[in-house]
Formats: C-alpha cells, sequence, structure tokens
C-alpha cells in the first residue's frame, strides 16, 4: 500500500474518534509525565546531569502504559475488517503522526518534517531514521526495527536492582549515542548541556528519540546551529555491531520569544516566571525559584509544574531539567519543555502543584494516584502565573501552511 494511502486511512480513522477521545489520553499521559519527570540539578561547576536509571525505567513503563491506553480506545473503534488492514501497513512515513504529540503532528501534517530514508543492516536486523525535525528547540527522530527473531519491542527492558539496572531482550535499543558536528557537546565548557530521550510508540517495531539542549548559564540565545551534522549511534541487544547514522538537520521553523518578569512567592518561595519561547512544534518555558531557608528549598524540590492555555487545557510535557546557581543552592533556574498549543491562546498560565507520596519520598513509595488512577495533585494558588501573549503573532507562527 502506497504511504498516501496509508495517510487517508489513517484520516478517516481519526476522524471518527478525535473529537472525544485524545482529551481523556492526554490527560492521563501527561499527568503520568509531569509526575515522573525528573528535573536533575546541579550546581555550576558539579558534575555532568544524569537522570536516575529508577525514575526513567518508571517514566519509560508509563509510557509504554499510556501508548497502550491510545491502542484500547482506538481499536475498540476500527471496524475488525479495517484493524487487520492496518496490522500489515508499514509505519514508516506516518510515526510522527501517531505519536500522541500535537506539535509532532503539526511538524507531519504540514511539511516540516524531513525525510532522510536513512538505513543501517546488521546481523539480519534493520535500523531506519525515516523522520526527523528540528526547530532550534528539540530534535525529534523516527527509529524504526525491521528483522526476526526478536524477544521484544524495540525500547523494551526490565529494570534490576533497585533500577540500578536494565537487562534487555534480543533486538532492543540497550545505547544510543549522538555527536554534533563530529564532537560531543555534553557539559562542553560548563555552559551547556545535551539531553536525549526515547519514548515508544504504539508499534513495538518503532520509537521516537528527542534531543534537547539547554544553556547551563541561564543566558538567553540558541544553544545548538540552526543546521549542523548528527552522527547517531545505536545499539541493539543481541547484534554486536552498532548502527551508525550521519544525518544532516537543519532547522524547520521559525520562534517567537515572549519575555516576562512577574513573580508570586509562598513559603519562603520566590517563583519568577521570565521567558516562553514558541514554536510550531515546542513551547519552552523559563522561570527561576529563589528560596529562602532550608525549609523553603525542600518545599521547592517537591514542586512540579504545568502549562495550561486559556480554554483549560494542559500541555504535554516533553522533558526538561534545573540547575543552581551557585553552590549555596538558593536559586534555581528551570527550563521546561511542553508540547504546543492546540491553537494560539490569549493567556497561558504557568501552575505549581504539590504530589503527595506512598513513602517518605518518591524512591521510596512513588506517587498517590486517585481510584481512576489520576495522579493527587495539590495546587499552589500562591505560586499560579497568568500572563497575555500576543495572539496575532503566535497565530501566524502556528498557520505554518501560510
Amino acid at each position: 500500500m502506497k504511504t498516501y494511502d496509508v495517510d487517508r486511512k489513517l484520516r478517516e480513522i481519526g476522524e471518527e474518534t478525535l473529537p472525544e477521545i485524545p482529551d481523556i489520553v492526554r490527560r492521563r499521559q501527561d499527568e503520568v509525565y509531569a509526575s515522573l519527570v525528573d528535573l536533575p540539578m546541579q550546581s555550576r561547576s558539579g558534575p555532568s546531569f544524569r537522570f536516575r536509571k529508577a525514575r526513567r525505567a518508571a517514566l519509560t513503563t508509563a509510557a509504554a502504559a499510556t501508548i497502550a491506553l491510545i491502542g484500547g480506545l482506538g481499536g475498540s473503534m476500527v471496524s475488525p475488517a479495517m484493524a487487520e488492514s492496518l496490522k500489515s501497513i508499514p509505519l514508516i512515513g506516518s510515526i510522527f503522526k501517531l505519536a500522541g504529540d500535537l506539535g509532532l503532528q503539526a511538524a507531519e501534517e504540514n511539511g516540516l518534517a524531513d525525510e532522510p530514508e536513512a538505513s543501517a543492516t546488521h546481523g539480519g536486523v534493520t535500523l531506519r531514521i525515516p523522520q526527523l525535525v528540528y526547530d532550534g528547540t528539540r530534535l525529534s527522530m523516527a527509529v524504526t526495527r525491521d528483522g526476526e527473531g526478536f524477544d521484544g519491542g524495540i525500547m523494551e527492558f526490565e529494570s534490576t536492582g533497585n533500577g540500578t539496572h536494565a537487562i534487555y531482550p534480543k533486538g532492543a535499543i540497550h545505547s544510543f549515542d549522538v555527536l554534533i558536528d563530529g564532537r560531543s557537546v555534553q557539559g562542553e565548557a560548563g555552559r551547556r548541556e545535551i539531553g536525549l530521550s526515547g519514548k515508544p510508540t504504539s508499534d513495538p517495531n518503532s520509537a521516537i528519540y528527542e534531543l534537547t539542549a539547554y544553556s547551563l548559564t541561564g543566558e538567553p540565545g540558541p544553544i545548538l546551529p540552526d543546521s549542523f551534522l548528527l552522527t547517531a549511534t545505536i545499539g541493539l541487544e543481541g547484534i554486536e555491531e552498532p548502527f551508525v547514522f550521519q544525518l544532516p538537520v537543519r532547522k524547520n521553523t521559525d520562534q517567537r520569544v515572549a519575555s516576562f518578569s512577574e513573580t508570586r512567592e509562598w513559603k519562603g518561595n520566590k517563583v519568577t516566571l521570565e521567558q516562553i519561547e514558541f514554536t510550531p512544534i515546542t513551547t519552552k518555558v523559563s522561570f527561576n525559584i529563589t528560596s529562602n531557608d532550608k525549609e523553603a528549598r525542600f518545599l521547592r524540590n517537591n514542586l512540579m509544574f504545568e502549562l495550561w492555555d486559556d480554554r483549560d487545557r494542559m500541555l504535554g510535557l516533553v522533558g526538561g531539567f534545573g540547575f543552581f546557581d551557585n553552590d549555596e543552592q538558593r536559586k534555581m533556574i528551570n527550563k521546561l519543555l511542553f508540547d504546543r498549543f492546540a491553537d494560539a491562546p490569549e493567556t497561558v498560565t504557568l501552575k505549581a502543584f504539590l504530589s503527595e507520596t506512598e513513602g517518605p519520598s518518591v524512591s521510596t513509595g512513588g506517587y498517590k494516584v486517585d481510584s481512576n488512577g489520576e495522579l493527587i495533585k495539590k495546587y499552589v494558588k500562591e505560586l499560579e502565573i497568568t500572563v497575555p501573549v500576543e495572539r496575532a503573532g503566535l497565530d501566524k507562527l502556528y498557520d505554518i501552511s501560510k
């Protein structure tokens, strides 16, 4: 079946289910990501940032569960004949559409995604990178796997040793390393950090990996160039030789930046919203938290944040991190990446909340959920910040077709 036939079928299915299902699924997905994302912290002179393996394993498991939920809901609304037909359709060329990420879907639908047609074969297994998109804030790559004899999904693994070790089934990705223009830029000169994360899709043979860059000085401006050569080296369990790809990357979108100086205070913590960067794919929020004393810092370290529009819709969390301004850890600078807005709002709201844990901390007990499996949140209204945005300019940015 040709690619355009696949797209037509997917659109027909989407027209039947989109009015109700996505909001339910996305809300569950967003809350899971918001509750599990770890904000690694350090002073400027400290070691490189690292996500704790236990938390990363939990995030991957939660993402897989969310994707399974999407598949279950969607499958109940597709005719048996259509479901059987879709089983044989290759996902190459349409993975971004099935990612549950509005920004990636917009990139696919509006021709922003490049199609490098990159592939490598070792041991009877072929890996491909059929799509990638870069908006200056995050680089997203679709990865697919073809072959036989796999023992699990492309991103499947079992966490052992309290999350400190992982056991991968045959055919699963166990390593993913990148170079930018032939060199690593992680922790370069203490000024910037590259984050790499992966998430599964509804197809066990495909995944999406994302590269994000942050300034460790809090200085504005681009971290990565508008174009560069990406070298990706991927290791599969059971395949001795790594899969190496060299991919030319270019910035595909425009950007709008809104600066603020809005501050809210609560129990010794002062939150200041400084900047929001918009692209047709991603929304990046920069804010800092200044804490007066040890008690305030304890509360600060348990705060989580969400971004909402003026129609009471919460954005999906893509990633992010925080770092301390100095060794005293009094001021923490935060950079959070969210999905794009469905349409341009007139105002946006940064919300802070605390979540109850089963044990003394997340590492010992995890987060509490209600009878519906939803995260139990206690919003801190004193720290809520609502700011206006230039709707006309954002409309123009989002209207990629013109």
